[in-house]
């Protein structure tokens, strides 16, 4: 893309609020180009440049426009970049004075231990940033995390009071490691969460009760989006759910629950649970493990007038007098 010529005619364009430039190999010089858009058009509200060449040397050029007075940029979305500790690190610093972002998107950015660190500190309350509401961080490059990295974490998610979206996705989270965050961070957390993404870490069924515990949190009340995808949570963790949904979940609209190693005892105990959780809009379980008398028990739960709305990746037929589920698309 002849982004620098792009740049030169949106110059003149004071009413462009929407910005997508993904996936078109955009290496730091056009980026730079871009903060120069960014610094004549205040009224750019959403930079999307997903799935480029990005570099530490691309961050720096935007960061420097967004640490600026009146910038006003509120969405930042640089998943599937290369910009490393370094770049994690400007966005930190920047996040220290910027009052505009409220969403950032930094999922897959070869972000590590330091990197993480910054911008947990960053966005950790006195004198941290306090008005970003969205922050996903998924698969930072996290190959042997101690627990103080997750300490950083926790002491964020006790002091900040902005955020309500967190992914920490493919972030190798395994259970002793949520016990922290749970126990140091969401319980003392005055946040208002609405989603949180757990999705392909290593949690076990011994995370099970943990995870109770997290959705009993009064911060936790309003979750409506919840992804425990590809975990490792089998019966004992789909159990510690069935209990706490219905109880402490009367916001939810959206689980996810796929691959998961959840077999009979599991899945009937979530088949018992789903009419009592009216407010479910989506439900993806496919992954797991379905015999003839749970696919029937979660059938009949599917078919309860309460959950009328509910979407799920399953439908169940009948092969000689025994309930099967299939997997069916749904949209997401």
């Amino acid at each position: 893309m002849q982004v620098f010529a792009l740049c030169e005619v949106l110059y003149e364009y004071s009413g462009l609020s929407v910005l997508r430039l993904p996936y078109n190999f955009l290496n730091d010089m056009a980026v730079q180009a871009v903060a120069r858009l960014m610094q004549v058009n205040p009224g750019l509200q959403l930079l999307d440049l997903t799935g480029n060449e990005v570099t530490d040397k691309g961050v720096a050029a935007l960061t420097e426009v967004l640490a600026k007075p009146g910038a006003g940029l509120k969405a930042l979305i640089l998943r599937h970049n290369p910009i490393g500790d370094t770049g994690a690190l400007a966005i930190a610093d920047m996040l220290r004075s910027n009052s505009s972002l409220t969403m950032l998107d930094l999922a897959d950015c070869h972000v590590s231990i330091k990197g993480l660190i910054g911008l947990a500190n960053a966005l950790t309350a006195p004198e941290g940033n306090s008005s970003l509401q969205i922050l996903d961080l998924e698969d930072a490059q996290l190959a042997a995390p101690q627990d103080s990295t997750y300490q950083h974490l926790a002491r964020m998610l006790t002091t900040n009071t902005a955020l309500t979206e967190l992914s920490l996705a493919k972030c190798r989270l395994v259970d002793s490691q949520l016990e922290l965050l749970t126990t140091y961070g969401f319980a003392r957390s005055s946040a208002r969460w609405t989603s949180l993404s757990l999705r392909g870490n290593r949690l076990s069924p011994f995370s099970g009760p943990t995870l109770e515990r997290l959705l009993s949190f009064p911060g936790l009340s309003h979750l409506q989006r919840l992804n425990l995808a590809s975990n490792n949570l089998g019966n004992d963790g789909a159990a510690a759910l069935a209990r706490v949904l219905p109880a402490s979940c009367p916001a939810i609209r959206e689980l996810d629950l796929r691959s998961n190693g959840i077999g009979d005892v599991g899945v009937t105990a979530l088949a018992a649970a789903l009419p009592l959780v009216n407010s479910l809009e989506l439900l993806l379980v496919w992954g797991n493990t379905f015999s003839p008398a749970s696919s029937r028990a979660l059938a009949e739960a599917l078919a309860a007038p309460q959950l009328r709305r509910l979407r799920t990746d399953v439908r169940a037929y009948v092969v000689d007098g025994e309930v099967a589920l299939a997997l069916q698309e749904v949209a997401e």
